[in-house]
């Protein structure tokens, strides 16, 4: 038995292997990073926006919805929050598509549906330990990581006037994960750890 566990995966989803080694470390009583409730606070869309909010990082703001209403503005970005959907984005540009759109991912109003609304250039970034390839999220990403501690993510992001905002966190497809970051950063946090 150990007494800590880092749990490294690119897919900390609920009901997925990433989920279930931290879920399986905290039952034993094993120290986990990241643990059950970080996953859960990434990886659902209304806990990250506002544990971001809390942190001081930049979002571009949200509201759940579960029928189309007549005050909703577009262009959007709108996610599932549902258990069964993945990397569900999409954006909506056209106040016409929206109603279909938001009954499509809300399971016909069973689940809301995050809205947030789209100001600036849609970016999605894979985040490895608060490093990124992407020079222009790169102090972001160090920050996000600070504040969540999941190891490897995708992040949607919008740049707005040179700002980046926060819109969801989702898995990390593993060809877009740089592995030799990831195995570099083992080793520094391995070697801190000594």
């Amino acid at each position: 038995m150990h007494d800590s566990v880092f749990n490294i995966n690119n897919d900390y989803r609920y009901l997925r292997i990433g989920y279930y080694v931290s879920a399986h470390a905290e039952t034993y009583g094993v120290e986990v990073t990241p643990s059950c409730m970080e996953i859960m606070d990434a990886y659902r869309n209304p806990l990250l926006i506002e544990k971001a909010r809390m942190h001081g990082l930049p979002t571009s703001g949200y509201r759940l919805i579960t029928r189309p209403e007549d005050d909703l503005c577009v262009p959007a970005l709108l996610f599932a929050v549902n258990p069964f959907t993945n990397n569900s984005m999409k954006v909506v540009r056209s106040g016409s598509r929206l109603p279909g759109i938001i009954k499509k991912m809300s399971f016909e109003a069973r689940f809301p549906v995050s809205l947030h609304p789209l100001t600036g250039e849609v970016k999605e970034i894979i985040q490895m330990f608060g490093e990124t390839t992407d020079e222009e999220t790169s102090e972001f990403t160090g920050k996000f990581y600070d504040v969540f501690n999941i190891p490897i993510c995708k992040l949607v992001v919008q740049i707005d006037d040179g700002k980046v905002l926060l819109d969801h966190c989702e898995p990390a497809p593993k060809k877009e994960v740089k592995w030799d970051i990831v195995k570099d950063k083992m080793h520094e946090t391995k070697m801190g750890n000594m």
